[in-house]
């Protein structure tokens, strides 16, 4: 008597040995490790875009403290007859580090000056180039964190060779005074 469950156990375990001693397997391990991937990239893609969607932002309404802002018009009336005056530019947008540096060391470089930014960088009015920066030093620069960052921007514009100048931070300056100090610390060599 012919047992047909044992010949279709018997051919069934035949084509499977078959199929799998046969090249496509490594393709379809491929493939399904693909597959794998894209989900799993989607699933990431989804989450990071769902963060996103669920920040939510508010307008601080202005831009400069109230000593910022009173510092910068000062800067305005005594210098804007030959300069243009920008303000909280990103340090990265004026400085880049060597190229000499191999790409992780410049990746680092970088990341130290991006997520920072100059109080006002003073240009020449017809070319724009950048001729100084300016700091203004309220009493946050006594913290020894601020005291850290302001030495490291020091020494950042020292390599580079753009003049960097500070003012203490006050509640009235005289616009000529200013003026003379910005205009020495220009005159002055580096």
């Amino acid at each position: 008597m012919i047992n047909v469950q044992a010949i279709f156990v018997e051919s069934l375990t035949h084509s499977v040995n078959a199929v799998l001693n046969q090249p496509l397997v490594p393709y379809l391990a491929i493939g399904f490790l693909t597959l794998a991937f894209l989900l799993l990239l989607l699933k990431l893609t989804r989450i990071s875009l769902g963060r996103f969607v669920d920040f939510k932002y508010k307008s601080l309404g202005r831009l400069f403290s109230e000593a910022e802002q009173c510092f910068f018009y000062v800067l305005k009336q005594s210098l804007s007859d030959q300069y243009e005056i920008f303000a909280k530019v990103r340090i990265a947008d004026i400085l880049t580090p060597d190229h000499a540096l191999n790409r992780r060391s410049w990746k680092s470089a970088f990341f130290k000056i991006s997520s920072k930014h100059f109080d006002y960088v003073l240009c020449d009015k017809e070319t724009l180039a950048v001729v100084a920066v300016i700091e203004l030093d309220d009493r946050s620069h006594e913290l020894s964190k601020v005291r850290s960052r302001d030495v490291f921007v020091q020494e950042a514009c020292r390599t580079a060779g753009l003049k960097l100048l500070r003012f203490p931070c006050r509640k009235n300056y005289h616009i000529q005074t200013v003026r003379e100090k910005v205009i020495n610390s220009l005159n002055s060599p580096a």
